[in-house]
Order: structure tokens, then C-alpha cells, then sequence
């Protein structure tokens, strides 16, 4: 894989929103199924969280250090709609008191602003995620929050679309 060194939207272009995308598998980890989340939500961001340490040195120096991160991503609403195999596999998870499965879920993020349709658009890949959810109702409608903690068990690579499904291929080291 070759190594982006630049954004593929035009200089001084903003990169629209769409163009990152975030999937979880509702399949088998050997036979992966990719669901598109966002659907309904106006707006989802990934919190970095970074973790930091602070000091002051015995000169007055103030120095930061970031000693790591609990990446996490909230979709609100996500309601719950049929055919969305997330909805269901959580719905069962919640009724059969299974909470260990919820965090077993892979998590796909597409970073369409980087890469081509031909090459292949960055993106990565990570295992051992959690889905959780805080509730269940809603007004209207049955909605069902859902926050992702990432695990940043990660790989990175690319994913090329066939028939709008995405295609991961791991970066060769």
C-alpha cells in the first residue's frame, strides 16, 4: 500500500462529513458483514480522550505528556429500524443478559477523504470494541443511543467498495 501524503479533496476545500465513515461487523469474525452506522444522526465525532500527565520541573518549566488514549464515538439516535442487524443483535444481548458480547464487535472506520475509488481509500480496522447503549425508548420512536469505546487493537489498511460494500485490505508492513 502506498502511503497518502495528502488529502484528495481540493486545496483549500472542506472535507465533507460523508466522506468518513464508520461500519461494525454483524457477521462472524471469519465472515465479516459490514453495517454502516449514522443514519438519522446530524452529527458523531471520535473523542480522542487523550490521557495526560502534567509536571512542573524544579526550573518553572511546565511540560505535558500524553501517555495514551480511550478513543470513543456516540450515535444518537440510533433507532432501531428494521433490516439494521446492530439493532436486533443488541436487542438480544439486552434480553438474554449477555453483556460479555458487547464487547466483541469489530469496527471499521473509512477515511474517504484520503486515498482514491481505484487505490483504495484509508482506513482501520479494530477488534474487541464496545457497543453500549443507555437506553431504550424514546418519543417517537424506538431509539436505542449507542456509544463505541474503540479498542485500539487496530489495523491499518484500505477499503475498496464492490457494490457499496467495503473490501478491507491490511497494509503490508
Amino acid at each position: 500500500m502506498a502511503i497518502n501524503t495528502d488529502f484528495n479533496v481540493n486545496a483549500g476545500t472542506k472535507a465533507p462529513r460523508k466522506l468518513l465513515k464508520h461500519y461494525v461487523n454483524v457477521g462472524t469474525k471469519e465472515a465479516k458483514e459490514w453495517e454502516l452506522l449514522g443514519t438519522g444522526v446530524e452529527d458523531s465525532s471520535i473523542e480522542t480522550n487523550f490521557e495526560t500527565e502534567e509536571v512542573n520541573d524544579i526550573l518553572g518549566n511546565h511540560e505535558t505528556t500524553v501517555t495514551g488514549a480511550a478513543p470513543s464515538q456516540s450515535f444518537e439516535p440510533f433507532t432501531v429500524r428494521g433490516g439494521s442487524k446492530l439493532a436486533f443483535k443488541l436487542h438480544e444481548i439486552w434480553l438474554d443478559k449477555k453483556y460479555e458480547e458487547l464487547s466483541q464487535f469489530d469496527m471499521l472506520t473509512v477515511y474517504g477523504y484520503i486515498g482514491t475509488e481505484t487505490d483504495g481509500y484509508e482506513a482501520d480496522m479494530q477488534s474487541d470494541c464496545t457497543i453500549t447503549f443507555g437506553s431504550i425508548g424514546g418519543s417517537a420512536y424506538v431509539d436505542m443511543p449507542i456509544t463505541v469505546n474503540y479498542s485500539d487493537k487496530k489495523e491499518r489498511g484500505t477499503v475498496k467498495f464492490t457494490e457499496g460494500a467495503p473490501e478491507f485490505t491490511k497494509a503490508s508492513a
